[in-house]
C-alpha cells in the first residue's frame, strides 16, 4: 500500500537534541570553563555535547534521511517528482523565519548597537545571504576576518547548504531511473569524501564548505533509498529494539569522544565525518522505523519530542536572543565573568529561546507552513 502520510514522531526529539547541541556551545560554553573540570572526564563530555559542529551533522543527516524518503515515497505515489511543488514547499518552510532573520542581524542589530555606542565592526556580506551562499561568507569570515563576525549573522551558514543540496538533490529523482539513483547518491558521498581529502589540512573548509558536508545529506539519503529498495534492510530496522538502539548510540558515543585518538593521521582525520555521520544515520534511521516498544525511543524524551517541531526558529533564533540578552547585560552593567552570573545568563537565554521560537512558530512560521497543504502530496510534518 503506497504511502500517503508520512511522520517519524521519534525523530522529533534528535531535532530537539541536535538544536541543544549548537544552543549549548553558544550559550553556554563559556560558563563550561569557570568549572574546576580541567583536562578531566567531565570537561571532555561537556565539550561534547556542546559542539555545535556535530549537531548541525545530525541535522544534515536527518534532512538527506528525510528528504529522500519523502522524494522516493512521492514517486512511488504518483510515478514521478513535481519539482515545482517541492521548492515551493521548502521555499514556504525556510524563507520566511530565514529572510526575517536576515533582516534582524543586517538591519535592525547594527542600528541598536550604534544607538548603544558599541559599533564593532563586523564583516559579514549581506548578499551571500540573500542568495543562501552564507557558508561561504562564513568560510571567508573566519579564515581573513576572524573575531568580526556577528552570530546571528553566521547562523545562516547551515541553513544555505540545506538550501543548495535542496536545489540539486531533488533532480536525480526526476531525470534518473530508479535504477541510477544508488549510483548518484554514492557519487555524491565519494565526491565529498574525495574533496575533503584534498583539503584534509584546512579545517575551515572541512566544516563550511558545500561540498566537504555533502557526506552528511548523502549518507542521509543513502540510508533511506536502502530502506526504501530493500524490504529485508527495512524489516530489520523496524525490529530494532533497547540493545540496538542502545549499540547504535554507543557507537556515535566511542567515535565522536575518542575521535582525535582514533581519527589522528590527517588524511584519516578528513573521512572521520563519513563513520560519525554513519553512526546518526543508523541512530535516524532505527529510530525512524522501529515498531519496538523499545525504552530508548526518543519520542519517551516527552520534553525534547514536545520541542522538537519549534527546532527550525530555536536553531535560527537563539543567537538572536544571546546578542539581544546581552545588550541588557551591558546596559544594566552586569559582568559575565564568573560561573553563577555566566550560568544565569545561560538559563535566561535557553528560557527566552524557548519562548521566541514557539511564538515565531505558532504566529509566524505556521502562516507560511499552512499553506503547503496545496503543493504536497504527501501528508507529513516536515
Amino acid at each position: 500500500m503506497k504511502e500517503d502520510k508520512i511522520y517519524f514522531a521519534n525523530l522529533d526529539s534528535i531535532r530537539f537534541i541536535a538544536a541543544m547541541m549548537v544552543f549549548l556551545q553558544h550559550g553556554f560554553r563559556q560558563t563550561f570553563d569557570y568549572l574546576p573540570i580541567k583536562n578531566s572526564f567531565a570537561e571532555k563530555l561537556l565539550t561534547l555535547i556542546s559542539t555545535g559542529g556535530t549537531g548541525v551533522s545530525i541535522f544534515f543527516v536527518l534532512s538527506g534521511f528525510l528528504i529522500t524518503y519523502l522524494l522516493i515515497s512521492e514517486h512511488e505515489l504518483s510515478s514521478g517528482i513535481n519539482l515545482k511543488n517541492f521548492y515551493i514547499r521548502r521555499i514556504l518552510r525556510i524563507w520566511p523565519l530565514y529572510f526575517a532573520v536576515v533582516f534582524f542581524a543586517f538591519i535592525l542589530y547594527p542600528g541598536i548597537k550604534i544607538i548603544l555606542g558599541a559599533n564593532t565592526p563586523a564583516s559579514s556580506n549581506i548578499f551571500y545571504h540573500l542568495v543562501f551562499l552564507s557558508n561561504f561568507d562564513a568560510l571567508n569570515i573566519e579564515k581573513y576576518f576572524p573575531g568580526h563576525e556577528v552570530l546571528s549573522q553566521n547562523i545562516n551558514w547551515s541553513v544555505s547548504i540545506e538550501e543548495q543540496f535542496y536545489l540539486f538533490w531533488p533532480l536525480i529523482f526526476t531525470f534518473l531511473s530508479r535504477k541510477h539513483w544508488m549510483k548518484a547518491i554514492v557519487l555524491v558521498i565519494a565526491g565529498s569524501l574525495t574533496f575533503r581529502i584534498f583539503h584534509s589540512t584546512d579545517k575551515l573548509t572541512l566544516y563550511f564548505h558545500t561540498f566537504s558536508v555533502l557526506v552528511d545529506l548523502g549518507i542521509g539519503g543513502l540510508f533511506a533509498l536502502i530502506v526504501k529498495n530493500n524490504s529485508a534492510v527495512r524489516a530489520f530496522f523496524e525490529k530494532t529494539g533497547s540493545k540496538l538502539h542502545l549499540l547504535f548510540f554507543g557507537l556515535a558515543f566511542l567515535l565522536l569522544y575518542f575521535e582525535e585518538a582514533i581519527f589522528n593521521h590527517e588524511y584519516i582525520g578528513s573521512s572521520s565525518r563519513f563513520f560519525i555521520s554513519t553512526c546518526f544515520a543508523l541512530i535516524i534511521t532505527s529510530q525512524a522505523l522501529s515498531k519496538s516498544d523499545s525504552l530508548l525511543n526518543l519520542k519517551n524524551l516527552s520534553f525534547a519530542s514536545k520541542w522538537g517541531k519549534y527546532t527550525y526558529g530555536i536553531y535560527l533564533l537563539h543567537p538572536i536572543v544571546i546578542n539581544m540578552v546581552d545588550v541588557l547585560f551591558r546596559l544594566v552593567h552586569i559582568q559575565k565573568g564568573y560561573f553563577a552570573m555566566s550560568f544565569m545568563f545561560g538559563i535566561i537565554c535557553f528560557v527566552l529561546t524557548l519562548l521566541v521560537s514557539k511564538w515565531s512558530y505558532t504566529y509566524f512560521e505556521s502562516k507560511f507552513l499552512n499553506m503547503k497543504d496545496r503543493f504536497t502530496t504527501i501528508k507529513t510534518h516536515v
